[in-house]
């Protein structure tokens, strides 16, 4: 019988063993996704502050990060509206290289980028941006700076 006992025993512990680390897991997950949060699934926000003289502001304001998909030979979304300040990432998830090149060729001038690598810019002027690829140009897209 303390064969038995000691049986149940160790089966208890060891469910409060998989409960507790259960728990520490879910805390972990939950420290991570409040140090990067993501609004919208395309959206990352970040603050950042200014300073003026030497007297730092007290308010902050708040940057966003779009993504824009390289795919199917086209960008996605192949128009984005966004913020003075936001940063447009782009990435290639096509098989072939593409580039990101503003047509007016000042504002926006990546390099040749192979599958899974990434363009990012940061818009401080408003206006209208319009781009294509490259090397594909009836790939268009425009990035519209409020």
């Amino acid at each position: 019988m303390n064969k038995n006992l000691g049986i149940i025993l160790v089966s208890i512990g060891l469910i409060i063993v998989i409960i507790l680390g259960g728990f520490l897991l879910m805390q972990v997950n939950n420290k991570n996704a409040a140090a990067n949060p993501k609004t919208n699934g395309n959206q990352q926000t970040s603050p950042s502050t200014t300073t003026i003289g030497n007297t730092p502001n007290t308010t902050t304001s708040t940057s966003k990060t779009y993504d824009v998909k390289i795919m199917n030979f086209e960008f996605s979304p192949s128009t984005l509206t966004i913020k003075k300040g936001d940063k447009v990432t782009w990435t290639n998830q096509d098989s072939v290289h593409h580039t990101i090149l503003s047509d007016s060729g000042t504002e926006i001038n990546s390099p040749s980028l192979s599958s899974g690598e990434s363009y990012s810019k940061t818009f401080d002027n408003i206006g209208s941006y319009n781009y294509h690829c490259s090397i594909h140009p009836s790939m268009k897209g425009e990035i519209i700076v409020e």
